[in-house]
């Protein structure tokens, strides 16, 4: 029987019990903890190993692959990027029920959920969300760190920008480019693409107002 590699999961919270509940039913890793920057003791059944402070002596102990489990997008970055530099390799988590193209290309780190569906020669950078039944159809680009909610839909060709966030039950239309850092508020129908920076909303979807208002 092969031996399961031992991953270690950043952050935890609720999207962390949703990754570590993917990662049981993968059965390709064994859970060895989770670190936080605002938590101690055990989560989730499991121990807190420390911070990211810590992630250093954790690689040290023969722990060497991890995922981040955060659900906001700049968050998730910068624990990825700290990752990095401690040294650990980072892991692509699949789901067993997600329907996977052949030619779509996933990015360490990513995370494809329950019954989500990537299409053909979609390409997903590091560190993106397609949470539980989104859709992400053939000829898709989605940046570094974008999070396309449950339920969402986006049509083929649609553009999704680093660390934008499609809002739960979403629909895009097809060939739309959607920018950096863009909020697309849940139930949004969008058929005209989006500046970077924006919170957009409605149906259609709009731009209501810059993300640093």
């Amino acid at each position: 029987m092969k031996t399961r590699q031992s991953i270690l999961l950043y952050g935890a919270g609720g999207h962390g019990k949703v990754v570590a509940d993917m990662i049981e039913t993968g059965g390709k890793y064994t859970i060895a903890g989770f670190v936080d920057d605002h938590r101690n003791g055990n989560f989730y059944g499991y121990p807190i190993l420390g911070t990211g402070d810590d992630l250093s002596s954790i690689l040290a102990k023969g722990v060497k692959t991890a995922i981040v489990s955060i659900g906001d997008a700049a968050a998730r970055m910068d624990a990825e990027r700290r990752l990095r530099i401690a040294g650990f390799l980072i892991a692509t988590i699949i789901h067993p029920s997600a329907q996977i193209a052949r030619t779509a290309i996933l990015g360490e780190g990513t995370v494809v959920m329950p019954h989500a569906v990537v299409g053909p020669d979609t390409h997903v950078a590091a560190g993106c969300i397609i949470n539980t039944a989104a859709t992400v159809d053939h000829d898709c680009t989605l940046g570094e760190g974008a999070h396309i909610a449950p339920g969402a839909h986006l049509a083929g060709g649609v553009t999704v920008g680093r660390e934008s966030h499609i809002g739960i039950g979403c629909s895009v239309k097809e060939g739309i480019s959607i920018g950096k850092r863009v909020m697309v508020g849940a139930g949004s129908v969008v058929v005209e693409s989006l500046p970077s920076d924006c919170i957009a909303y409605g149906v259609p979807a709009k731009p209501v107002r810059g993300k640093s208002a």
